[in-house]
């Protein structure tokens, strides 16, 4: 159990050496703690300065100077966390960093736990859970895009669709109380079910309205999946190696090299991209391989693009395109011809019937020809996938879909029991319910397991 009253401190820079270290104290004793090892240039003490101020001075160890230093104070409210907050700015040496952290904690500050900055921001109402969460969010943007859908959370925009549904709620559940507390007042019935449908039906469309970017969020958090699929040998490996400017896959000349799937994560022109290089299909030979192949097959499936590699120097059996079943939409394919450094032993009329249907290039995994190509005709499919108006709200994290599919569920349920004529008292159940599950993603309703599940996935001193 976190106890909110110590005063805790961090390294809120990152690991290594560099010009400029901080250190940040946040609680009731910071600036106590901090003026106890700090000789400021002036004989004013950090206690008796304004906030928002820079001081500069001396951090000392007993009489021996540690090191020259800025330090910021932010006090009370007007803090991040909003509590009293020291900011040291010091020379960012790894050793001279320790130092000083040793001597705050040596005098009465303990160590912060993962995001307890943030967690004490949202404690003390500075942000909802949804900002908290969105802190770390913007910290782990892979791309452009992912920043400014954590930038547009930070700033409160999940958080005002979330209070609309909530006080529709409230305002359902009191009607359906004061109903149950005071049947003979109700005059008419029928319309009072007509008004609380409509209410329900607005909570299910705004409800709706934020889950349709649901697979928006699981792309800028996971990246556009892409699967590079095809017949052992074709070069799948070797075109992942290329893509992701390293040797990421092993390559022999040996049908069934890759056995499993290897995934790496790409940014092509701002978008996340995720290419998973899978075992090529065939019929297996032997268990891990039928695993192997198994799996590629649901990798295909699930996937977002298929970049579908044939050996352009071995003969096709047949003049017809054929694409293994999981692949069931030709428009999220692009035909890869790989080793056109080798003669061609294709006949005019599959390449034109290939043409005809996928967008295709010609490429050669050895001398790098044709990965320009590729790489044009990627980026070019992705931005056709316009993923991200300037004003959506974007659900970026897995427990805000499933809870807000939760109350989808409730409130689905609740229209239904009103149109059976069930009991008042069961869909209260269910909009108290829906309304601890809109609690939970904005923290109105949380534990402090909940809390620790979240915040253990942030940095220390953030």
């Amino acid at each position: 159990m976190i106890n909110y009253d110590d005063t805790i401190t961090a390294i809120a820079t990152p690991p290594g050496r560099g010009a400029i270290g901080i250190i940040r104290v946040s609680g009731s004793k910071a600036l106590a703690i901090t003026d106890s090892i700090f000789t400021p240039l002036r004989a004013k003490k950090l206690s008796e300065r304004k906030t928002h101020t820079l001081t500069f001075g001396k951090i000392k160890n007993a009489e021996m100077i540690i090191d020259e230093v800025l330090i910021g104070i932010m006090l009370g409210k007007s803090s991040f966390s909003g509590e009293d907050t020291v900011e040291i700015y010091c020379h960012g040496g790894s050793v001279l960093l320790q130092q000083i952290l040793n001597l705050i904690v040596n005098k009465g500050a303990r160590l912060a736990q993962p995001g307890e900055f943030t967690r004490r921001a949202f404690v003390n109402g500075k942000i909802d859970l949804t900002q908290a969460e969105a802190v770390a969010d913007l910290i782990n943007a892979p791309t452009e895009l992912a920043r400014r859908a954590a930038v547009s959370q930070l700033e409160g925009n999940l958080r005002k669709p979330l209070n609309e549904i909530r006080e529709i709620l409230i305002n359902i559940l009191a009607d359906l109380e004061a109903e149950i507390d005071f049947p003979d007042d109700i005059s008419d019935s029928s319309n009072k079910n007509q008004l609380l449908i409509s209410q329900l039906n607005k909570i299910k469309n705004k409800t709706n309205l934020l889950l349709k970017n649901a697979d928006t969020g699981r792309i800028l958090h996971d990246g556009f999946q892409i699967v590079i699929a095809g017949k052992p040998n074709a070069g799948k490996s070797s075109l992942l190696n290329i893509l992701a400017s390293e040797e990421r896959a092993l390559v022999t000349d040996i049908p069934g090299t890759t056995r499993d799937t290897l995934e790496v994560d790409v940014n092509i022109e701002g978008f996340p991209v995720r290419f998973i290089d899978t075992a090529g299909l065939r019929t297996a030979r032997g268990k891990v391989e039928k695993h192997g192949i198994a799996r590629a097959k649901h990798m295909i499936s699930a996937s977002d693009m298929v970049i579908w590699i044939s050996d352009i120097s071995k003969k096709t059996p047949t003049a017809k395109p054929v694409l293994p079943d999981e692949i069931n939409d030709n428009k999220k394919v692009i035909w890869v011809w790989n080793k056109c450094d080798l003669p061609a032993k294709q006949t005019k009329n599959f390449f034109q019937k290939i043409n005809e249907i996928f967008p295709s290039v010609k490429i050669s995994a050895i001398t790098g020809s044709g990965i320009n190509e590729l790489h044009n005709l990627i980026a070019e499919k992705l931005h056709k996938k316009k993923i991200l108006a300037d004003d959506d709200v974007v659900l970026m994290r897995v427990r805000h879909i499933n809870l807000l599919r939760k109350v989808l569920n409730l409130i689905n349920c609740s229209l239904k029991s009103l149109k059976s004529n069930t009991m008042s008292e069961l869909i209260v159940m269910d909009i108290r319910d829906s309304l601890n599950a809109v609690g939970e993603i904005t923290g109105d309703f949380s534990t402090e397991d909940l809390l620790d599940k979240i915040f253990s996935d942030f940095c220390i001193g953030k």
